[in-house]
């Protein structure tokens, strides 16, 4: 999950409801629902601008909402992006398509520190 998650982690931020976002936006609070479990995973631009609106997220989170969109992400690596706030969203892609040598960071500081390296090896190319 991903966009779901951020979803539903900046709904709960919020303290609203399913059914108290769904009558914000006017939109079923089962679709919201849907959207959240990620049965549901390509809204449209339409809804997303009610979501960003309502749940009064900042330009980097709607962003990153929007970033979200299809894609099926470690929450781990999406609280990473969440939670740090100086931590560049051009990084968001190139981190979840990277690939490990034995397995796959699994905490938030291990996310970080590979997102750190990817980082480095990124301002290392532009010298």
């Amino acid at each position: 999950m991903s966009f779901g998650y951020a979803l539903k982690r900046f709904r709960e931020e919020r303290g609203l409801s399913l059914r108290e976002l769904g009558k914000l936006c006017e939109i079923d609070h089962a679709y919201i629902h849907r959207l959240e479990k990620d049965e549901k995973t390509a809204p449209s631009e339409q809804v997303i601008d009610s979501f960003v609106r309502n749940l009064k997220l900042t330009p980097r989170r709607a962003r990153l909402l929007r970033l979200l969109v299809g894609k099926s992400m470690n929450e781990e690596l999406v609280d990473v992006f969440i939670e740090d706030e100086e931590r560049p969203l051009d990084l968001l892609e190139p981190s979840y398509q990277m690939s490990f040598r034995g397995k796959r960071p699994e905490s938030k500081d291990e996310w970080r520190r590979h997102i750190d390296r990817l980082a480095a090896l990124f301002d290392d190319e532009e010298v």
